[in-house]
């Protein structure tokens, strides 16, 4: 198929509304809102959420999780639980946002730009995917599997999700700036 046709599903587009990614943005908050007293009662019990994610090794997952005891493990169970509508909600705001590039780009006269978004939207929901992927690993370590390869697999997908989602946001960040109407355009952009 050539990169001409490649067109971006129409679920995002129908996403990518003023509207619809305020709600979405609403969800991130909210969620993400909701798991900073688990997160803080992680760190009160001697490691952070990050340090947990990027371990790296059994024996670091290990330490991190005897010193939060029962209390930062039930903690690192909320964050978890709760982290799933954020990662939703994050995957799905970026895919909206990188299809509404999409749609602005043919009236601002910016194929080049739509056909980047065309595969660009997909970033969003792979940082979702890499992130939730994440969280298994996690699950597993808590549930005291904390054996090769989970360190490794969340350490990997934190940083997949990170990079996927940076570069997603910065695309349609920059895409909103590319393609915004001018002063006294009469074309309806989106």
């Amino acid at each position: 198929m050539r990169a001409s046709r490649q067109s971006v599903p129409a679920f995002f587009l129908a996403l990518g509304t003023p509207r619809r990614l305020l709600a979405l943005a609403a969800v991130v908050l909210v969620s993400g809102a909701a798991m900073l007293p688990a997160m803080r009662t992680m760190e009160d019990h001697g490691y952070s959420l990050v340090a947990f994610e990027k371990a790296g090794s059994a024996e670091r997952s290990a330490e991190i999780v005897d010193a939060w005891g029962e209390s930062g493990k039930r903690a690192a169970w909320w964050q978890l639980a709760l982290d799933l509508p954020f990662l939703l909600g994050y995957g799905l705001f970026a895919a909206g946002a990188c299809a509404a590039v999409a749609r602005r780009a043919g009236p601002a006269d910016r194929p080049r730009l739509r056909r980047a978004a065309t595969l660009v939207v997909w970033f969003g929901p792979l940082a979702a995917a890499a992130d939730f992927l994440q969280n298994v690993s996690l699950a597993l370590i808590l549930l005291g599997h904390i054996a090769a390869p989970w360190p490794q697999v969340s350490a990997t997908a934190r940083l997949l999700t990170l990079t996927l989602m940076g570069a997603a946001l910065l695309f349609a960040a920059a895409g909103w700036f590319l393609t915004r109407r001018r002063s006294g355009e009469d074309a309806q952009l989106g």
